[in-house]
């Protein structure tokens, strides 16, 4: 079994609760995704299936968007709703009463502190690995842990609507953002603290949730349906149909012609050359001295 599946990840399921479930559906063991998504978050996730996981790196860099809802005038060890949530009065910061910011004042705050590159500290409750393990397992074990602040890219924040106590927001941020991170540091710098409420991801690159499917509208006998093969699947490739004995001469570590290469595209797209033969993606192909050889082969 090869391809990927567009997924629409419930609330109160976990990213690696998704995987094993899809382990049980599919009777396939190697399955990957690409994003994690908090328990307490809903949305796309995109998950790829035994030997299209070694596609996964081509996906990785992609943007997001995401529509968050934050609650303000409180804070969050976890910087969500699944922490411990300490009202900002008797918080230790010593504030006596949570400022109440309006629209024009957290807008401001979005365009001068949210907009491009950002050094962002991630939470300590996430899935980042500090010196070989995850950080939310120190964490919960009871490390105090100094998270490494890192560069993370914000294209646009619209503020959709506010009304005290809630915020809702749309963001579209590059790869390695943590939204959480955002509404928490956006809380900080308003002097009323926010932590996230929800959380759902709408978009991974040009792919939408609307084109996902429920977890539970899947089984064992119509999953097969929802797989979409990595020539489908890419919107940014070039595919290259092989020939009976061009696949063999492949298979076997050798060489094939780059003639059909100039053929189907003047300039090599960013994503990946895919090669198929009879109707299966068989692998990755690379340009090598005016050749092409594989660069990743599929069993």
């Amino acid at each position: 079994m090869l391809g990927f599946l567009l997924i629409d990840k419930p609330e109160h399921m976990g990213s690696f609760d998704c995987v094993r479930w899809l382990r049980k559906i599919l009777n396939v063991r190697r399955i990957g995704f690409v994003g994690t998504l908090d328990p307490l978050a809903s949305g796309l996730m995109i998950f790829a299936i035994g030997e299209a996981t070694k596609l996964i790196p081509y996906l990785e860099g992609l943007d997001k968007v995401y529509e968050v809802t934050a609650t303000f005038g409180a804070v969050s060890d976890s910087y969500d709703a699944d922490g411990k949530i300490t009202e900002l009065e008797v918080a230790s910061a010593g504030v006596k009463r949570a400022v109440r910011p309006g629209r024009a004042g957290i807008e401001q705050v979005l365009s001068e502190r949210f907009s491009g590159e950002v050094l962002q500290v991630p939470p300590v409750y996430s899935a980042i690995k500090v010196e070989g393990k995850r950080a939310y397992a120190r964490a919960r074990g009871g490390e105090k842990l100094k998270m490494k602040a890192r560069k993370v890219f914000f294209h646009s924040i619209c503020l959709a609507s506010q009304r005290w106590p809630r915020a809702r927001f749309t963001v579209h941020c590059g790869s390695g953002t943590y939204i959480r991170s955002f509404v928490h540091d956006l809380g900080q710098i308003l002097g009323c603290g926010a932590y996230v409420e929800k959380l759902r991801r709408t978009k991974i690159g040009d792919y939408t949730v609307e084109n996902a499917i429920a977890p539970d509208r899947i089984n064992t006998k119509n999953a097969h349906k929802y797989i979409i093969a990595p020539q489908d699947f890419f919107l940014d490739k070039n595919v290259i149909v092989l020939s009976s004995e061009e696949y063999k001469t492949l298979a076997n570590g050798g060489f094939i012609s780059a003639r059909k290469l100039k053929k189907i595209s003047s300039s090599h797209t960013s994503g990946p050359l895919l090669a198929v033969y009879e109707k299966v993606c068989v692998g990755v192909l690379e340009p090598f001295k005016g050749q092409l050889k594989f660069h990743r082969k599929f069993l």
